[in-house]
């Protein structure tokens, strides 16, 4: 049985969970210094949208685009997560054992796990946007907006796979696995049960860790920044064992493609932001463009 529900957790990755395979260093983020013109604000909204359904696609099409790198990373992540799903149930166990002898967890966990609720993540996201805005500030302005797309992008893919894989959560089965698979999908709605059926995978993981990969890659340059919010993304990750919400391995691919794709958005926004010499006969400076390849 414990095989059996392995290798159908892991034919739903397989095919499901390609964004893995796009967290390869990218460019690094650029400092914005100089503003564009009028023009050129104008035309920003419409190429962020195309730019938006490009790395959709992308993100879709990432197992068909494989390098022997990318394939290594998957492999890595598909056999760690073949582990974990088959230890899922005593990892669990071990999980709720620490939470009875340390009550500290049950007041901390509900809070910690809340930094992973999507509507929070967008309006953090929102936050940094709006005083991007307000402040001038086209770093801040960007990461928003990179923020916001992440958020987006991981949170269609966390609903398509939920829908296929039908976990049942911890809470349902009183700490027993199973994969109900497609069959679920009307059970989530006809029984009232919406919630039992969605563990796999975590989509507070995937959140927290598309936030924080997007702004720990934008401020990187301070140290403590990517620590704090790699550190409080793995925190909700785990909070989700305490909550009787997830198992380790939803949690483990959660943080994997938050990453993955975190990162996918921000090469790409890079790679669009084009800024190079430019000279004329009133003197030399800097010609920024922002286009979609």
């Amino acid at each position: 049985m414990k095989a059996e529900k392995t290798l159908t957790a892991l034919l739903i990755l397989c095919l499901l969970t390609g964004p893995l395979l796009l967290g390869q260093p990218g460019e690094s983020p650029q400092e914005q210094n100089a503003a564009t013109g009028a023009a050129g604000e104008e035309k920003k909204l419409p190429r962020y949208v195309s730019g938006f359904f490009k790395d959709e696609a992308e993100m879709w099409t990432a197992p068909f685009h494989l390098d022997w790198k990318g394939l290594l990373v998957f492999s890595t992540v598909l056999a760690g997560t073949g582990v974990l799903i088959a230890n899922d149930e005593s990892i669990y166990e071990n999980f709720k054992l620490y939470q009875s002898r340390n009550p500290w967890v049950d007041k901390l966990s509900p809070k910690i796990t809340m930094l992973g609720d999507w509507g929070v993540d967008c309006g953090i996201a929102g936050l940094f946007f709006l005083g991007g805005v307000l402040l001038k500030d086209r770093k801040a302005r960007d990461t928003g907006l990179m923020a916001w797309e992440t958020l987006l992008h991981t949170g269609i893919l966390v609903q398509v796979v939920k829908h296929v894989a039908g976990r049942q959560r911890p809470e349902a089965g009183q700490g027993l696995d199973y994969w109900y698979g497609p069959a679920a999908f009307s059970k989530r709605y006809s029984q009232g049960s919406f919630s039992r059926y969605d563990s796999f995978f975590s989509g507070h993981t995937v959140s927290a860790w598309s936030l924080a990969t997007v702004i720990a890659e934008n401020y990187k340059n301070h140290l403590w920044v990517p620590i704090t919010c790699y550190g409080l993304a793995t925190l909700v990750g785990l909070s989700r064992l305490t909550e009787d919400a997830h198992w380790l391995s939803d949690v483990f691919v959660g943080a994997a493609i938050g990453f993955a794709v975190g990162k996918m958005v921000v090469r790409n926004h890079n790679q669009r932001l084009q800024i190079s010499p430019s000279l004329s006969p009133g003197g030399a400076g800097l010609a920024i463009s922002y286009e979609i390849r």
